[in-house]
């Protein structure tokens, strides 16, 4: 595995949330150096970090996606050293880098979670050192409150059990005290389960439910047998609970015979893996391992240390089975589990590359004839392109018409549109043609650009997705139509359709 250094956030921070939306990377709160609350956020972009001002600090909060792509942040601690509750709530919009206000809570809230519902609404329980309950927001009634939960968690696991039903659990209630094997059901049922009594799962923090997600009403969580110390995964399917099967137990020590502490987990639902983040105290080596959802495939391990250490912080999941870590708390050297000093940040970056190119050595004599043959044959095509450029395009009207034909064809025949990555290029090649010419044709004879053509056929698959296949993630929607990323698969289905996904799929189904 190797290791990019990226530049230093603008703030050192810890206990902040991080997401990749897009290709683009965004830290949002948490606090600093002092354990002082930090009411910014930074993104990544063009080679540097951007500071953002944000409207509370959200210092051990609560985060949701929406199905626009909007983030929803709310609550956290009111005060330095991570200090009471707080009401506020609001929404991050990734196309403009700004905040926006939505309300208060119904109640004060820190260490609280958040499950985004099928209807677009959120769904929040948790707190620390207060009563807790839960409540439900929607952009059209605000935050609702709902019943008292007993015991009450802190950062608890929630999901989905059913259509209907939502399961809430966690290793610690609000007060910090051990509440292992009672799951509580929104409906009102609460059940002890032997399996957590003796699997202490993670604590759910800095991650959302979709990360561990690997279908509907089915998750993976990470979770430690409290006497022998060996990590294990636990699946949790329409609110049934048991160890994931796996062909070899995960290990407990690294190479270098150090304990590797397994914590955080997120899957990767297009290869259909997931990715599980290890973090060894006493060298401050970084690992990771990725395995199948079904624990049969070989899994594949990876490392990387840093002069100093790496910082205790959850790494997220990027496209190209790449993680970052950005910012992140200092933690106590050989505690198990990992032990966090609050009082330490970082600012330090790291983008984690786990697909490594074999590089294979090459004698120097080979090197110079390839570099004379390539420049060679360079200039070879450089006087071809320049003479096929200059040749006149069959520009007839016949001709033309037929291109657009040929052009309708190739993308629709061979799904090119799926292509996440596609170019007019890449079409003109197909057609033996420039795409000048491509460009040209389309924009004289269907009056719209390659760009918006494309996108008209990836919503289209979309809409037949969503028709035929009416359990299918949204998230898996946009990947399988070629969108690059969820949040713009949400702008141009809306854009093209008038409506999210989800408004054109509750419309559909009640017409039939």
């Amino acid at each position: 595995m190797t290791v990019e250094r990226l530049p230093d956030l603008n703030t050192p921070r810890g206990n902040h949330r991080t997401f990749v939306i897009g290709d683009e990377i965004v830290v949002l709160g948490g606090h600093t150096e002092g354990f002082k609350p930090l009411e910014t956020g930074e993104y990544y972009a063009d080679g540097s970090w951007h500071t953002m001002s944000m409207l509370y600090p959200h210092q051990n909060g609560f985060a949701a996606k929406l199905p626009d792509g909007k983030i929803m942040l709310g609550g956290g601690n009111a005060e330095a050293f991570g200090i009471g509750q707080s009401w506020g709530a609001e929404i991050y919009d990734p196309q403009t880098h700004t905040f926006s206000p939505t309300g208060i809570m119904t109640q004060k809230r820190a260490l609280s979670s958040a499950l985004t519902l099928h209807d677009g609404r959120i769904l929040i329980t948790g707190n620390w050192y207060a009563d807790d309950s839960y409540e439900i927001w929607s952009a059209k009634e605000g935050f609702v409150p709902g019943d008292t939960l007993l015991p009450g968690w802190s950062a608890p696991f929630v999901m989905h059990a059913s259509q209907d039903d939502i399961i809430i659990f966690g290793r610690f209630d609000t007060r910090g005290d051990d509440v292992s094997g009672i799951v509580k059901h929104i409906k009102g049922k609460t059940e002890q389960i032997p399996l957590l009594e003796k699997w202490d799962v993670s604590h759910n923090y800095f991650l959302l439910p979709g990360d561990y997600q690997i279908d509907d009403y089915t998750y993976l969580i990470p979770a430690t047998d409290i006497t022998a110390g060996q990590t294990a995964i636990i699946k949790v399917a329409n609110g049934e609970f048991s160890l994931l099967e796996m062909e070899k137990p995960i290990p407990s020590q690294g190479p270098d015979g150090n304990h590797i502490s397994w914590g955080y987990l997120q899957v990767d639902r297009s290869e259909g893996i997931f990715w599980l983040q290890g973090f060894a105290t006493k060298t401050g080596r970084m690992y990771f391992a990725r395995l199948g959802y079904d624990g049969k495939q070989p899994a594949s391990f990876f490392y990387a240390d840093a002069p100093d250490g790496f910082q205790n912080v959850v790494a997220r999941l990027m496209p190209g089975n790449r993680m970052i870590v950005a910012g992140g708390l200092g933690y106590v050297k050989d505690s198990f589990p990992p032990l966090a000093d609050n009082f330490k940040t970082y600012s330090s970056a790291y983008i984690f590359h786990t697909d490594i190119p074999k590089k294979t050595a090459v004698p120097l004599w080979v090197i110079i004839i390839c570099i004379l043959a390539a420049a060679g044959l360079i200039f070879f095509i450089l006087l071809k392109f320049r003479k096929h450029n200059e040749e006149e395009p069959d520009t007839t009207d016949e001709s033309r018409i037929n291109l657009m034909e040929q052009i309708s064809a190739l993308i629709e025949e061979k799904e090119l549109y799926r292509r996440k990555n596609l170019r007019i290029t890449d079409v003109a090649s197909e057609l033996a043609t420039n795409k000048t010419y491509v460009s040209i044709i389309l924009n004289n004879l269907s009056g719209e650009s390659f760009t918006t053509m494309i996108t008209r056929y990836r919503v289209m698959y979309a809409q037949k997705l969503l028709r035929e296949h009416s359990d299918m993630m949204l998230d898996e929607v946009a990947d399988q139509s070629g969108f690059s990323s969820r949040t713009t698969f949400f702008r141009n289905f809306k854009v093209v359709t008038g409506m999210t996904p989800q408004e054109w799929k509750n419309q559909t189904e009640k017409n039939g």
